[in-house]
């Protein structure tokens, strides 16, 4: 996910709901006298007043959201204008090898995990049992191979018997008797229990297994956008089966519309005028009123003009500082919306 609030044309730009430019300042004006807001004529100059180019936006700025990984969408979820809760799934891209990386990491685990167990549990009575009868069936053969040597080798000293006879039986007494023998460490390893390092290479394993399922998981989840906070969806334009390329493209822009600020570029020249707290009146460019506000946060740095004017005295290379406004009621507002704001003190300082 990448979280950015939208400053200037680009934020303009991904919502695609800004119109080709400001016109200029409504009629109330920094001139020596300035038209009514409503066209009411010719009225004095307000010297106190601060007039700046603004754009309307959710509260917070604008969210955009990205898939973690490049991929074919396989599914979009939501669509633009709808409200969506924190954690809720936006879309999807293709995940069948993500999937098929759980489920196989999911059956090692299960492996891994019954292994453990019967190291904890240690052997059942029935186990231990088996051990102790294999142990003496071979206990048994090996005796009786080593009768049957002894007997062949006797037979071959008296001429009676082959060589490679005896040779046989021999060879079969010592395997019996390996067998036995190893019949004999297993009873001891199950009567003993398994062994400290036994155990911790059991749980290096187990571990293991866990490791790698979430690690699947991870995966899988990177093959999904959630939304980051309760919002509402203001742009969405990929569908199923297009590809997504990670880069400057966003999936969504998301924006909280239940409150709306603006946020004006106010020239380096007033910007110390404005203060924390100031009123505000916001206009259309055609100086229709939209609705009010109050100053509720100044940028703590100048910046560049991002807000494109056509009066034919602004200056593109202006400093500017960003100024934001609290909106009163939301009704008339809508974000990428390009307003006008007028901030100033309430009423003019007192004459010394």
């Amino acid at each position: 996910m990448r979280k950015t609030h939208r400053l200037g044309v680009a934020a303009a730009g991904v919502l695609g709901l800004l119109a080709s430019g400001c016109h200029g300042p409504p009629p109330v004006e920094r001139n020596s006298v300035v038209s009514g807001p409503a066209g009411g004529g010719v009225q004095p100059m307000d010297v106190h007043r601060v007039v700046a180019p603004g754009i309307v936006e959710p509260w917070g700025g604008a969210v955009e959201l990205a898939a973690q990984e490049s991929g074919r969408v396989a599914e979009v979820l939501v669509h633009e204008g709808q409200p969506v809760t924190q954690g809720e799934v936006l879309a999807r891209l293709e995940d069948e090898a993500q999937r098929h990386a759980i489920t196989l990491a999911r059956a090692e685990l299960a492996e891994a995990e019954a292994v453990a167990e019967r190291y904890q549990r240690g052997a059942t009575s029935e186990e231990r049992a088996q051990a102790r009868a294999e142990h003496e069936a071979a206990a048994s053969r090996a005796k009786q191979a080593a009768v049957d040597a002894e007997r062949a080798l006797r037979l071959k000293a008296a001429g009676t018997t082959a060589a490679a006879d005896t040779e046989r039986a021999t060879s079969e007494a010592r395997a019996l008797e390996a067998a036995a023998l190893a019949a004999e460490a297993k009873l001891q390893a199950i009567e003993r229990g398994p062994r400290r390092e036994d155990r911790k290479v059991v749980q290096e394993r187990l571990q293991a297994a866990r490791a790698r399922l979430r690690q699947a998981e991870a995966a899988l989840a990177r093959r999904q956008v959630l939304a980051p906070l309760a919002a509402t969806v203001l742009w969405s334009r990929f569908q199923p089966g297009e590809l997504y390329t990670q880069g400057p493209q966003a999936l969504f822009v998301l924006g909280d519309t239940s409150r709306m600020q603006v946020r004006l570029e106010v020239d380096e020249i007033d910007a110390p005028r404005v203060e924390v707290g100031m009123p505000c009146v916001l206009y259309t460019d055609g100086g229709a009123r939209l609705a009010e506000g109050r100053v509720v946060r100044l940028s703590p740095i100048m910046g560049r003009r991002g807000l494109t004017t056509e009066t034919p005295t602004a200056r593109a290379d202006v400093r500017i500082r960003e100024v934001f406004v609290e909106v009163q009621g939301i009704a008339s507002l809508v974000p990428g919306q390009r307003v006008w704001g007028h901030t100033g003190p309430r009423s003019p300082p007192a004459q010394g």
